[in-house]
């Protein structure tokens, strides 16, 4: 019986992984297991039973020779990443943080690990020897995960260390942090590897596969009826524009975080932007926060601009791309899921010191602009006369747990 351990942290990275590990389930002769960090526990633990969904406290036993040391750093941390409203227990951040910075501390000496945890935080964290541990326990064949830092990071390093087979699956572009550790990468496209290749990444195999959650996605958006959803609101036959917004960050050239940029400057731009569209095209303009975000955090500029439609809470995300003609995305897996279901998507930079834009949304199928002076120019030039820009036909291939479940097996 072969036996597979999945790693995986909540939001995007648990959905790629939740249809691999379903179908998995048909397969007599593999086993599995799922390391589900932070969120991603009691989302997985709704979908298998505790014997295969594990936090990182049901390993306590095999560090019990440090538990002491652990739990004093965890309760140490504990203000730094506890919040009394999260979905996760204070007991289990307290093993999650103290056993991520003992192994920090014997990586890289007490002080140095006191230093980086005040620069970077849990970014500072790459817990290979807790991995290891668990991995060996475990007597794992294969790790799959996605693409994050800390504990899925560590993953990879240790079972290369372990000589154990790792898969990889992208999220989505060939520009991501951290850059892939896997032996075995499945991407969206060849655009994807071909970047990766690009910057000396030739010892892996490729496989073009798609991306298991967004083809679910899509397969979601093309069920809906448009028709019917445009009613809900009142969107009529007009042009429909969807501002998928993200947290105005601001990163460093290898894609990691730098800082918070604020909201000021971009929503100014953005919604006197808009202001002159509506008034000349007469346009239907949508705005979709992303989760991480508060409506509060937008209120000065829906205010003034009564216009622009709030959406959260009336369409989910699958209907708000439906009903859209047009999406307005800085670059995330919502510009993907637009453009794998035939809609135009115009992504941007905006002007601040170190954001760089993803290359991945500076090419076609996308349609980008540098600033919001080109922006606005690029968005009337498209209203002026709509058509559709071409696409990329093959750029989410079909099919990606069929031939997930196939590597595999053949691994």
């Amino acid at each position: 019986m072969k036996k597979i351990l999945f790693v995986t942290y909540g939001g995007g990275h648990m959905k790629i992984i939740e249809p691999i590990t379903k179908k998995l389930l048909e397969e007599k002769d593999i086993e599995f297991k799922i390391l589900a960090l932070t969120s991603a526990y009691s989302f997985m633990l709704d979908k298998f039973s505790s014997a295969v969904v594990k936090k990182v406290s049901d390993y306590s036993f095999l560090f019990d020779d440090i538990i002491d040391e652990v739990m004093s750093l965890g309760l140490e941390l504990l203000d730094d990443n506890y919040s009394s409203n999260s979905i996760i227990s204070k007991e289990e951040i307290i093993y999650y943080i103290g056993l991520s910075f003992y192994d920090l501390i014997q990586r890289v000496g007490k002080e140095e690990a006191y230093r980086l945890y005040t620069h970077k935080k849990r970014q500072a964290f790459l817990p290979i020897e807790t991995m290891k541990k668990i991995l060996d326990y475990e007597n794992i064949d294969i790790v799959i995960s996605t693409t994050a830092p800390r504990f899925e990071e560590a993953s990879f390093i240790a079972a290369h260390e372990l000589n154990i087979d790792t898969i990889e699956i992208l999220d989505l572009f060939g520009e991501l942090y951290p850059l892939p550790k896997a032996k075995h990468i499945v991407c969206m496209n060849s655009l994807v590897s071909d970047s990766l290749k690009a910057k000396g990444f030739t010892d892996k195999k490729y496989y073009h596969f798609g991306q298991p959650a967004i083809e679910k996605t899509i397969e979601n958006i093309l069920q809906l009826d448009v028709t019917i959803l445009k009613n809900k609101m009142d969107l009529k036959n007009n042009i429909t524009l969807l501002y998928a917004t993200q947290i105005p960050n601001i990163y460093n050239t290898d894609f990691s975080f730098h800082s918070f940029a604020g909201y000021n400057t971009i929503n100014d731009n953005i919604f006197y932007m808009f202001q002159r569209l509506y008034d000349k095209y007469n346009i239907n303009i949508l705005l979709r926060l992303h989760p991480s975000e508060s409506i509060a955090d937008y209120e000065k500029w829906l205010n003034k601009y009564p216009f622009v439609k709030y959406i959260n809470g009336v369409y989910n995300i699958e209907e708000s791309i439906a009903v859209c003609d047009l999406l307005l995305n800085q670059a995330s897996t919502v510009s993907v899921e637009a453009i794998a279901v035939k809609k135009d998507v115009f992504t941007f930079k905006y002007h601040l010191d170190k954001t760089f834009p993803l290359p991945a949304i500076m090419k076609k199928p996308f349609i980008f602009s540098d600033g919001f002076e080109e922006l606005e120019k690029n968005l009337s030039i498209y209203l002026e006369d709509p058509k559709k820009i071409d696409k990329l036909n093959d750029f989410l291939p079909k099919n990606s747990v069929k031939n997930i479940i196939a590597l595999i097996k053949e691994l």
